[in-house]
């Protein structure tokens, strides 16, 4: 393991693959004994995607800003299953000394972090879902959703990221992105830092086609879990309506005229109901 401090005033973690499949990078920002908070970013994503909302917003957690696997700079070395994902990335945290953390997940990030409360209940007393889902509902829908997951990545493949890019961020769920050419240059230079070929294993291994559903889990989490989506996101609005309905503590907050990626579009909006969910999750614990 190799910590190495940074000019920008955070860490980067880094954990070599002497005993896993995954080699992990993650940014660690904010004080060092303060509550953790595990940061999950979406497809194509990274850990410094939060890092505009993190350091001006949350500067008194421990955050901790994992690249998944196949992103940014942590990288799949082997064979890898699921489960061995999750033992892995709970083995990261251990060797930090987290034990009990909040998840708080992006997308893909966000199915993560229900599969880390499913994997590690005891540790996770309350979970933040930006733009989430638990997963797909029929035979049906997954085989639709691999067979356009490969046609995606083939895509990219023939394309280059620039041109894939281009076209990505015109899908009507990231229309706003697409207005801002400041914060779409932005995410293209730190998107196209990415090998294909990791983001491939990665959609195998993490997308929404390859995770089981937890749609039958849903009534068993007995934790406060905040649910965030953009009233211009029709689909996962109607989503986590839904999922509010079979959660014992959930709750659900629209962010209005904002799009799926809303936490980059409007992130006072995003800060402001996470950290108010936060002081409510983690007094006392």
């Amino acid at each position: 393991m190799k910590i190495t401090l940074c000019t920008k005033g955070y860490s980067k973690q880094f954990v070599n693959p002497e005993r896993t499949n995954f080699m992990w990078h993650m940014n660690i920002v904010g004080k060092h004994d303060g509550f953790p908070l595990l940061w999950l970013h979406g497809f194509m994503g990274s850990s410094e995607d939060w890092l505009p909302l993190v350091n001006e917003h949350f500067p008194e957690y421990r955050n901790i800003l994992v690249d998944l696997p196949g992103h940014g700079k942590s990288l799949f070395s082997g064979q890898n299953n699921y489960p061995a994902f999750l033992d892995s990335l709970r083995q990261q945290l251990n060797s930090l000394g987290i034990k009990t953390f909040i998840p708080i997940g992006y997308s893909m990030g966000g199915r993560i972090a229900l599969h880390l409360q499913q994997h590690d209940p005891d540790h996770i007393p309350a979970l933040v879902g930006l733009s989430t889902a638990p997963g797909l509902k029929t035979d049906q829908e997954i085989q639709q959703r691999r067979l356009s997951d490969t046609e995606l990545m083939n895509k990219l493949d023939k394309q280059g990221f620039n041109t894939f890019l281009s076209k990505w961020y015109k899908f009507p769920l990231f229309q706003s992105i697409s207005k801002d050419k400041e914060l779409l240059n932005n995410l293209t230079i730190i998107r196209s830092s990415n090998n294909p070929g990791q983001l491939r294993q990665a959609l195998d291994l993490f997308g929404t086609a390859a995770m089981f559903s937890l749609w039958e889990k849903l009534p068993e989490i007995d934790i406060p879990v905040l649910l965030i989506s953009g009233s211009k996101d029709s689909k996962y609005c109607n989503i986590n309506r839904e999922m509010v309905t079979l959660l014992s503590r959930g709750d659900h907050q629209i962010i209005e005229n904002a799009d799926h990626a809303f936490h980059l579009e409007k992130p006072l909006e995003t800060a402001h109901l996470i950290r108010h969910f936060l002081r409510e999750s983690i007094e006392g614990v």
